[in-house]
């Protein structure tokens, strides 16, 4: 029997349905903590509470006991009064253990697991007070060695402990024991002699921080074992074998055997969010190698570490050819100690924003190289980028969503970044299970007989026709950026922070959608190219149908970020009458009656294009002000009378970002006369599409600046400066020749021209 659950995968768009009724009031409001659970996240990087949802912060110097239970740590065994064991990691001081005195003192034992290995600082035992201090006792330390069995394989029940520290005597209440960073997951404390009244009322552990590699998979993130790189047996390890090196566990540990001619080995980590870090622990310790074995090559005399290293980070960022740009975190120089001497290695740099880190070392012949048990990333505060995706929202019908708003705590050097898409179609998989759980391939999940086939759970994702990911909303409530009307809508939500001690945290957010004002609507633009910075004049056409539901309008919304000079409005072949009225990036078209059947809109305008891509957008609107309803026009066929199926107007193909130079005159003569005093500069800047800092100056020949005309930044559009002959200090330049020299810094290059002017009394 089909057990229909939603599923959700970080890695995977598949997602949850969430049935909104029209009685909502039209609108999908999010601010629960069962809203927010719903929404797929960079696991324990984000953090939910009192119906909030922020990134969680990353903490220096922790007591590792503390949080043990976050990873199935706490008490791992108690020989006597294992009720008050628990007494020791409750995080009070007026509770305490200790075993009951009438027992067998060889049960008078405690065993304390932190659920995964952590680097150690020191050990502190805190005694009871109201009572005499316990005084004949030993504590014993573990990394989570085990006891190999004749065939080399651990035994996961019999932990060995390698360290001890006995206590004689003992008249202090406080009990620290230093352990230099050393790895460790256990400790065992043993009551050698019977003291009435003693007990222990706490144990910490003091340790670098929280392990940021813990928890990486379930963030999205992964770890890639590139092999025998260079080599024809080049190759990337499985998941299982890479798994071992941020599992927590010093026993599941990486190493490679290399053969004859071994090539470089490469580890790179998806750290599933972007972190702060400041240093990287590499701990080799032999522990998951036997001692001996049956196979004398996987023995520990026969295990080395790196003969040398580099590691690398990058924050997530792309140089020009699509890859990671990388930056050096730190090296091992080659040195024979490397090998041996050296088990513990570490990294410090400054704290900064990573998502990857990578790590080349080279293998060795004949030999276990590259012995890793567990590699450990830390640093301090939020993350500096988190992502979180909804659920697929079903709006029950064919809806136009009119809206987007949302409440967020953003301090200074925060944002929040949100984006929307949408579809009326879903494609459905099934992920099946046997009886305990176990995910199994269908073909599989056949032949099981029914008394061992599990659930089979129903996963949705997008179809076809769902649209890209919008552009990042500006503004709290300022229109739905999506395709509309859509039955289906998906949001995501970018927590983004420059301080490490600040962090954005999202509230509520809240989608409004109403009936359709039309069932579909299609725009497309004729010419689709244009000359750059020259005036050329466009067609519009604007097609619609109606359909049940649909209520029509009486307004056409223009919108671009290029000029428009309205011309005439037709439709059927009539020049139709309507109120305009210039806004801001465009303008509002009221007409004298509404339009409530199928029909096409056409209209000519002119415009100058300064940027590829120039995008002119329309909306239908019916209402006024607070009521007003708008909906999004579609990019498609609109008409037979053009082919575009476009609405964004393109430039020739070409690395050009200054067009048109033009100065007013050759020759400057600022007399006083009126003729020829100044300077005037023209030209165009084009495909700037973010602020660039645009620099624009007179030089001597000698290639002194003289005096700068412009110097911040711009985007694409028309320039206009002017001379007036004087230099940076207010007084009239010498005559002669000078350099006007325009300089802007483009997304992949800087581009510069530059002209003669002549200057003369």
């Amino acid at each position: 029997m089909k057990n229909h659950r939603e599923l959700g995968s970080f890695l995977q768009v598949l997602l949850l349905c969430s049935m909104i009724s029209p009685a909502a009031g039209e609108e999908l409001r999010i601010g629960t903590n069962a809203d927010w659970d719903a929404w797929q996240r960079p696991g324990n990087a984000i953090e939910i509470s009192r119906g909030k949802a922020g990134p969680r912060f990353v903490r220096r110097n922790i007591d590792a006991v503390a949080n043990a239970g976050d990873f199935g740590g706490g008490i791992r065994a108690a020989g006597s009064n294992s009720g008050d064991a628990g007494n020791l990691i409750d995080g009070s001081l007026s509770s305490f253990w200790a075993p009951d005195w009438d027992d067998d003192p060889e049960n008078m034992y405690v065993e304390i697991d932190l659920g995964r290995v952590v680097s150690a600082r020191r050990v502190i035992l805190q005694l009871r007070e109201d009572g005499p201090p316990l005084e004949l006792f030993q504590v014993l330390l573990s990394n989570g060695e085990r006891f190999f069995d004749s065939t080399g394989l651990p035994l996961p029940s019999i932990v060995r402990y390698s360290d001890r520290v006995r206590y004689s005597f003992n008249k202090q209440r406080e009990l620290v024991i230093e352990y230099g960073l050393k790895p460790l997951q256990f400790i065992r404390i043993e009551v050698d002699l019977p003291t009435v009244g003693a007990g222990i009322s706490s144990i910490a552990v003091e340790a670098v921080g929280d392990n940021i590699s813990l928890g990486m998979r379930e963030r999205g993130g992964q770890v890639d074992i590139l092999n025998e790189i260079g080599t024809r047996a080049e190759g990337y390890e499985s998941t299982g074998n890479s798994n071992a090196l941020i599992d927590g566990d010093i026993v599941s540990s990486w190493r490679y055997w290399g053969f004859s001619q071994p090539g470089d080995t490469e580890f790179t980590f998806d750290l599933g969010a972007l972190y702060w870090v400041d240093r990287v622990r590499i701990l080799g310790d032999l522990a998951g190698i036997a001692p001996s074995n049956v196979d004398w090559r996987w023995t520990r005399r026969n295990a080395i570490h790196f003969p040398w290293y580099i590691l690398w980070g990058s924050d997530g960022s792309l140089a020009p050819d699509g890859s990671l740009r990388w930056q050096v975190l730190g090296e091992l120089p080659e040195h024979p100690r490397n090998l041996r001497d050296i088990v513990h290695f570490e990294e410090q740099f400054s704290l900064r924003p990573l998502r990857y880190l990578r790590m080349r070392y080279p293998n060795r012949q004949c030999c276990i190289t590259g012995t890793t048990a567990e590699f450990q990333v830390f640093g301090e505060g939020y993350p500096a980028g988190t992502i979180l995706q909804s659920p697929i929202y079903d709006l029950g019908a064919v809806r136009n969503a009119t809206g987007l708003s949302w409440q967020v705590e953003a301090p200074e050097r925060t944002r929040v970044e949100i984006r929307s898409r949408t579809g009326n179609l879903l494609q459905e998989s099934y992920v099946f299970h046997d009886k305990n759980g176990k995910e199994v391939t269908e073909r599989k999940y056949n032949k099981l007989i029914p008394s061992f086939k599990g659930r089979i759970d129903t996963v949705r994702s997008p179809g076809d026709d769902w649209s890209i990911w919008s552009q990042a909303y500006e503004r709290s409530d300022r229109g739905f950026l999506s395709p509309t009307p859509r039955r289906f809508v998906q949001l995501q939500a970018y927590l983004l922070s420059d301080d490490p001690m600040q962090r954005a945290v999202l509230d509520e957010l809240v989608l409004s959608y109403a009936e359709p004002l039309a069932a579909a609507t299609r725009a497309e633009i004729y010419p689709i190219q244009a000359q750059p910075g020259q005036r050329t004049e466009f067609t519009y056409y604007l097609g619609w149908d109606s359909g049940a539901g649909s209520t029509g309008f009486d307004q056409l919304l223009m919108r671009s970020g290029a000029d428009i000079e309205l011309g005439e409005i037709r439709s059927a072949g009539q020049v139709l009458d309507a109120e305009i009225i210039p806004v801001d990036g465009g303008w509002d078209i009221t007409f004298a009656d509404p339009f409530v059947r199928t029909g096409l809109i056409e209209f000519d305008f002119a415009s100058t294009i300064y940027r590829q891509q120039m995008p002119f957008e329309a909306f239908l609107a019916s209402g006024r002000e607070e009521r007003q309803v708008r909906q999004r026009v579609d990019v498609g066929d609109a008409s037979d009378a053009v082919a575009s199926e476009a609405i964004a107007v393109s430039l020739p193909v070409g690395p050009t970002l200054i067009d048109g130079l033009s100065v007013s005159a050759a020759l400057v003569t600022p007399n006083g006369d009126g003729i020829g005093d100044f300077l005037q500069i023209g030209f165009s800047l084009l495909n700037v599409l973010q602020p660039r800092l645009l620099h624009v100056a007179l030089y001597d020949l000698s290639g002194r600046e003289v005096r700068v005309l412009h110097d911040q930044r711009q985007t694409a559009g028309p320039i206009t400066l002017s001379w007036d002959g004087q230099d940076e200090f207010g007084q009239l330049a010498a005559p002669g020749n000078y350099i006007l020299r325009v300089v802007v810094q483009g997304d992949a290059q800087t581009q510069k021209t530059a002209k003669i002017i002549a200057l003369a009394y």
